[in-house]
């Protein structure tokens, strides 16, 4: 396994070098085999299992320093608390990934935490990277789990583990803001240049290069948002030190799904305020792009920074209604904002699933109504609907066909709270089969898994509305 150390070329005022701190007695004890593959690693090599267990000392490996706001605060000083980014994998078509460890141990950024991650969030994110990936969202992605007989104290004492992950780039909004706030404008010069070489080379060619990088992480930013709300996907902490430059989800903590639909509802314990309920995203992705164009004020004016930020409601607002115009079947231009509401109040009233009943509506025909109509109990206003549906889908397309298509947008399967928190009670107990089975559908959620059907169920009661902590 060869590493590329291209961020670490940048200088020390961007890192402190760090190594991998082994927990006791740990295990690997999942590798996703085809990641391994696209990306040349070798598990079956000894130098590969020593470089990710920490065993052997790889020289250049760091953790990044930044800043963020931080539910509206801003926290000067961040960084990698409990990461060690090991060096970038480059794959047979050039391109680069960061191969970073979580859990790593202490840093001099770990302010008052152990530098430790548990077995518990370790499961969640690597249960979460592959399902996002899987419906096509950008995303970080795991690559190994170990897990340990270390104590690491939350609420509770967990067992410790370390999560191999990989993304396009570990650079977030508050690279930037770091540098910006502390002044030091030589390291945001190597910054924007290193990210305008390394990440939006395409934007070199452009007048104005920052410019057009600047508005090409608005446009990114725009699209991922749009899709979290097409999945119904909630983040949880959506702190500028938790956004990629590259529009990649990453940072997964406190996250949820989307259940029962509500636009208020929040997935994170600690958000007292909801400052970061699912409604409330699109505005705070905008929230945080403001925070980014401050950093940019130094190379680009004003007007600028503003006429940029416009493209970001405009470009979520088309990217949300191409999706939802996929998931509903409906021809380009048929979706109105009349028809969708319609929906989500049906989906509302009746209290139906979320993910479940939009795999539902791609298996009504207008021959047989009775497969969505059986499932509520008000069917004159579900009648009224069915009846609004079918005049903007019945365009003359082949019903079977739009049904497919429809099928291969709305994933059976979703990971719920409840899931994921029965897999990890089974996996602290070292039964790690529930957990395969259930990255086994997630991994292809629109396929029928037909042996595994009863993951595909709505939560029951108690497993609805789970609320989940940072656990770190």
């Amino acid at each position: 396994m060869f590493l590329h150390h291209r961020f670490h070329g940048l200088g020390p005022a961007f890192y402190s070098e760090e190594r991998i701190k082994p927990l006791n007695e740990q295990r690997l004890v999942e590798i996703n085999e085809p990641l391994a593959q696209f990306l040349n690693v070798d598990f079956k090599d000894p130098t590969t299992l020593d470089t990710l267990s920490g065993e052997l000392d790889i020289p250049k490996c760091l953790s990044m320093v930044y800043a963020g706001h931080q539910f509206g605060g801003f926290s000067p000083k961040l960084g990698d608390g409990r990461g060690v980014l090991l060096g970038e994998l480059e794959t047979q078509n050039g391109d680069f990934y960061d191969l970073h460890i979580k859990g790593a141990g202490l840093t001099p950024f770990s302010r008052m935490g152990d530098g430790r991650a548990v077995l518990r969030s370790s499961i969640r994110e690597y249960l979460v990277s592959e399902y996002m990936h899987a419906l096509g969202i950008p995303s970080s992605r795991a690559l190994a789990l170990y897990d340990s007989t270390q104590a690491v104290y939350r609420e509770r004492p967990e067992l410790g583990a370390m999560l191999a992950r990989v993304a396009k780039t570990h650079i977030r909004f508050g690279h930037f803001e770091y540098f910006y706030y502390s002044g030091k404008t030589d390291e945001l010069d190597a910054l924007m240049q290193y990210c305008l070489e390394h990440h939006f080379p395409h934007c070199l060619d452009e007048e104005l290069p920052i410019l057009s990088m600047f508005q090409d992480i608005v446009l990114r930013t725009a699209n991922m948002i749009a899709h979290w709300q097409a999945v119904g996907f909630q983040h949880g902490v959506m702190n500028t030190d938790n956004f990629s430059i590259l529009g990649e989800t990453i940072d997964y903590g406190p996250y949820g799904f989307m259940e029962e639909y509500d636009p208020s509802w929040v997935c994170n314990h600690s958000d007292h305020e909801g400052r970061y309920a699912f409604g409330r995203q699109p505005s705070v992705g905008l929230w945080n792009l403001n925070c980014l164009a401050r950093s940019f004020s130094n190379y680009l004016t004003r007007d600028q920074l503003v006429d940029s930020l416009k493209q970001y409601e405009t470009r979520l607002e088309m990217h949300f209604s191409r999706l939802m115009t996929d998931k509903m079947g409906l021809s380009k231009g048929a979706l109105t904002e009349e028809l969708l509401k319609e929906w989500l109040a049906i989906i509302t009233k009746e209290g139906l699933d979320y993910t479940s009943a939009f795999r539902l509506l791609s298996t009504v025909s207008k021959a047989s109504p009775a497969t969505l109509l059986d499932e509520v109990v008000d069917r004159s206003a579900a009648s009224e609907f069915l009846d609004h549906y079918w005049s903007q889908r019945d365009d003359g397309r082949d019903q079977n066909e739009v049904s497919a298509s429809m099928l291969k947008a709305n994933p059976k399967f979703v990971l719920r709270n409840y899931l994921a928190h029965e897999t990890i009670e089974s996996a602290e107990q070292g039964n790690y089969l529930p957990f395969r089975k259930l990255l086994s559908v997630l991994s292809k959620p629109f396929d029928e898994h037909e042996e595994c059907k009863e993951l595909a169920m709505p939560s029951p009661e108690w497993g609805k509305r789970l609320e989940v902590s940072c656990s770190s």
